[in-house]
């Protein structure tokens, strides 16, 4: 993630349309834990998980993290009215 986040087209999207939480793996808050527990086949770090505005989940996945791959999962998670 560290060198996928910072890529100018990857940042312009977090930046129009989410707010980026990073969770220590070692010590997650609860609400982190109970989303990743609803990520089916999580078994490798990191965690990209997206959530609602009531931070209910909606979709993620785990292991690498391709900035093609991240681009087209903000792509279709955008949420609506975001950037306008």
């Amino acid at each position: 993630m560290e060198a996928v986040v910072p890529r100018p087209d990857v940042a312009e999207l977090l930046q129009r349309g989410y707010v980026a939480v990073a969770s220590d793996c070692d010590d997650p808050e609860d609400e982190v834990m109970a989303l990743a527990a609803k990520l089916e086949d999580a078994m490798m770090l990191p965690f990209v998980l997206f959530a609602d505005a009531d931070g209910g989940f909606v979709d993620g996945y785990s292991g690498v993290v391709t900035p093609p791959y991240l681009l087209k999962k903000l792509n279709e998670h955008m949420p609506a009215g975001a950037g306008e």
